[in-house]
């Protein structure tokens, strides 16, 4: 007959669970020894490989020269949460934060191959407003959200896009620059984007990474040129930054 009374079970049932998830955290990071997940979680080897051998079982953890990895479980189930995500009702609540506290538009978007598909917009308080609206696409290399949706592209990509979006207009000098713009872009993780068509639109833009730490959307605040002055880029641009952050952190990336 078993003395251990329910709320002791209970207690070494929430113990054996949450090891097993402190196992799952260190192998994030990289295949991992038994040993050294005893000593990391203070716990007995013996208790370590008992965990190990369980999480195995149920292709949570596999085997490598290396020790313990990632198994295809947890692979399988990283996909499934992926595809699952709905990125505007995630990003809908930080857009809105960042929109009250500037002011100013916030728009996100996702790529659809050489295109960009604004997803949602939160109206500021400005009277002049930019005109884009969810559903609406444009050509990728045309505005600040589709250049932070193209940072991690290499500059053939770069080029390829450019050419479409702006065809004959391009000259060998303005590619250089466009190409020269890009890689400060990339470098420093957003993008300060004025207009190539005209219509005096200057926006901030910024990627948002998934779990894997691709870019999955980018958001950025834009406006008329005149509201959206170097006096205050440096703090709009410290914002999106934070909200692109936040959003990262929701659907799953870790800085």
């Amino acid at each position: 007959m078993d003395d251990t009374s329910p709320s002791e079970g209970s207690v070494k049932g929430a113990q054996t669970l949450m090891r097993a998830l402190d196992i799952l955290d260190e192998v994030i990071a990289g295949p991992i020894r038994a040993a050294d997940l005893a000593r990391k979680l203070n716990v007995s080897k013996t208790t370590a490989h008992r965990l190990v051998q369980a999480l195995r079982s149920r292709g949570y953890l596999s085997v490598t020269k290396d020790g313990f990895a990632l198994g295809p479980k947890l692979l399988q189930l990283g996909v499934h949460a992926t595809e699952q995500i709905d990125f505007v009702r995630v990003a809908r609540p930080f857009m809105e934060s960042l929109s009250d506290r500037t002011g100013f538009c916030v728009f996100v978007a996702k790529r659809e191959g050489d295109w960009s598909r604004h997803l949602d917009r939160v109206t500021g308080r400005q009277r002049l407003r930019v005109a884009t609206a969810p559903g609406d696409r444009r050509l990728i290399a045309e505005t600040g959200l589709g250049k932070a949706l193209l940072l991690d592209d290499d500059e053939a990509s770069w080029e390829r896009c450019y050419r479409l979006a702006f065809g004959e207009a391009v000259t060998p000098r303005r590619l250089a620059g466009f190409i020269k713009e890009m890689r400060e872009h990339a470098a420093r993780g957003y993008v300060a984007h004025d207009s190539e068509l005209g219509d005096g639109v200057r926006s901030i833009a910024a990627p948002v990474r998934g779990a894997r730490g691709e870019i999955c959307i980018a958001i950025s605040i834009a406006s008329a040129a005149h509201y959206l002055t170097d006096e205050i880029a440096p703090d709009l641009t410290a914002r999106i930054l934070e909200t692109a952050g936040q959003i990262g952190a929701a659907v799953g990336h870790s800085a």
